[in-house]
């Protein structure tokens, strides 16, 4: 992936692909316990990472910036989120990261929570 241009990613409209739940589907076998878990989780998640990279960002702290990138990325694939593209270009060049960028990704994380919440009953 090259570069990120903020400027491009500041305009994209806060509109939110829908997800597709096939894989989740398959995974959860129709548990309702396992897809509380799964938000639950996700949302620890993704709140805590996103907190922790703009802290780092603002820290400084770009070795520990890639590692948190790093450890949201999963979370994000799992429901095939466009961030995870980004996450994985921050994990290799946190000097990219911006607090747009940032915002970008738990703004997806957001919309992605209440389509999971949606798909879970809740």
């Amino acid at each position: 992936m090259k570069g990120l241009d903020v400027r491009f990613i500041s305009t994209i409209p806060q509109i939110m692909e829908k997800i597709d739940f096939t894989y989740l589907e398959v995974l959860s076998e129709d548990d309702d316990d396992f897809k509380d878990e799964f938000i639950v989780t996700f949302e620890t998640t993704y709140v805590s990472l996103i907190k922790k990279m703009r802290d780092e960002l603002a820290n400084g702290e770009m070795d520990k910036l890639s590692k948190s990138a790093h450890q949201l990325k999963p979370s994000t694939k799992m429901i095939a989120l466009p961030c995870s593209d980004t996450l994985e270009d921050l994990q290799y060049h946190p000097e990219k990261a911006s607090e747009e960028l940032i915002a970008d990704i738990n703004m997806q994380c957001e919309n992605a929570l209440a389509q999971l919440k949606e798909w879970a009953g809740k």
